[in-house]
């Protein structure tokens, strides 16, 4: 069991709304993943994740920590972060972006790696012209909501080349199978 929290809790409806639409997620998770459960815990030092909503954070809009790093965090840090959740009332459903980002960060948070950066991909992705244009130049194969992600946070060429050109070397990232692009992971 994981133990979560919402990071610096604000006690107001636009808190509300997006706590609401993470805790579909999370019960949806926990329905079709077998053998995992989250608990909602009130204090951030109790928590193994704690999910922000912070528009300024420095590592940017949406983003996890991948499996154990969270153990690395102090508690006074959040250790994902959903800003991109939106703040209007209402369901989240499963085929919208927002339950997708929200889906995408908590699998990070349960060790998950991008399948595009998967060592056996059948594919390249190149960044190619200058850097000053790297958001149009990278041939992402299918992943265009990557391309609005990266435009909107103002992400450097490295960041572009970590986060999506590099692939994984397969002796570091222990068994895996083989590549699916239709998940949530690409």
């Amino acid at each position: 069991m994981l133990r979560f929290s919402f990071f610096r809790q604000a006690d107001n409806i636009i808190q509300r709304n997006r706590e609401s639409k993470v805790q579909t997620v999370v019960k949806h998770l926990e329905e079709q993943v077998p053998g995992i459960k989250f608990d909602r815990v009130d204090r951030d030092g109790d928590a193994e994740v704690r999910i922000a909503f912070d528009h300024e954070h420095p590592y940017g809009k949406t983003w996890s920590r991948v499996g154990r790093e969270a153990e690395k965090v102090n508690s006074d840090q959040p250790t994902m972060n959903l800003s991109d959740v939106r703040h209007e009332s209402g369901e989240i459903h499963e085929a919208s972006k927002e339950y997708g980002d929200i889906m995408h960060e908590f699998f990070h948070t349960l060790g998950m790696l991008h399948e595009h950066q998967h060592p056996d991909r059948e594919f390249d992705i190149s960044v190619t012209g200058a850097s000053s244009n790297l958001y149009h130049n990278l041939e992402l194969m299918e992943l265009p909501a990557v391309v609005k992600d990266m435009e909107d946070e103002e992400w450097s060429e490295n960041d572009v080349k970590d986060n999506i050109v590099r692939q994984y070397n397969r002796g570091t990232i222990g068994a895996y199978s083989p590549p699916d692009m239709a998940s949530c992971m690409k």
